[in-house]
């Protein structure tokens, strides 16, 4: 019991010593003002224009689910198609290399 005696009037110490620091009361007098107020309705009101914004970028597309079953499948059909394009490019280069070897290994001769 002297335990939780001594761990209450620690706390309570700990929070009469904290709470008469002046940085504490520095940051009590800041909240109780009217600069506090206001700052915090301009932050609020910042955040609400954002989410806003927000919303409206990226918000739902109305579609019913037939829709989206098929911009799903497109979008997976177009990801499949740039891949390859991105393959055939690659080997394009390195032929276009070869050419290139090749026509100067001819012009040597």
């Amino acid at each position: 019991m002297s335990m939780a005696k001594d761990f209450k009037q620690n706390s309570a110490d700990f929070l009469s010593d904290l709470l008469a620091d002046k940085r504490v009361k520095r940051v009590q007098e800041y909240v109780k003002g009217e600069d506090f107020k206001a700052d915090r309705e301009r932050v609020r009101q910042n955040a609400a224009e954002r989410l806003k914004n927000i919303r409206n970028r990226y918000g739902k597309k109305r579609r019913n689910p037939e829709d989206a079953a098929r911009e799903k499948e497109l979008t997976l059909r177009l990801a499949e198609v740039e891949a390859e394009s991105a393959e055939i490019r690659l080997r394009l280069s390195e032929l276009l290399e070869e050419e290139e070897t090749l026509r100067g290994s001819l012009d040597s001769l």
